[in-house]
């Protein structure tokens, strides 16, 4: 997906986007209008919405004290090598 690039359509590419409102991720190269919005480089890359991405499922969810006891329990055996 990222190989060669013309360094001017870059150029371009930053200047146009300097300045403008915080909210708005919009660029223009060539007469082009550009969007670089976080909801379109997550298309563009596949990514999933994160509510729907289970390692955030599982970073959130959480364990009650019982449950992280016993997920030790079971991944430290003692006088196991």
């Amino acid at each position: 997906m990222i190989g060669e690039c013309n360094i001017s359509w870059v150029e371009e590419f930053y200047a146009n986007a300097y300045g403008r409102e915080a909210d708005d991720y919009t660029s223009y190269v060539c007469g082009v209008r550009i969007s670089y919005a976080p909801d379109v480089i997550d298309a563009i890359f596949g990514f999933r919405l994160e509510e729907h991405c289970s390692m955030m499922q599982r970073r959130t969810g959480g364990q009650t004290e019982d449950e992280f006891a016993e997920m030790l329990h079971e991944l430290i055996l003692p006088s196991r090598d």
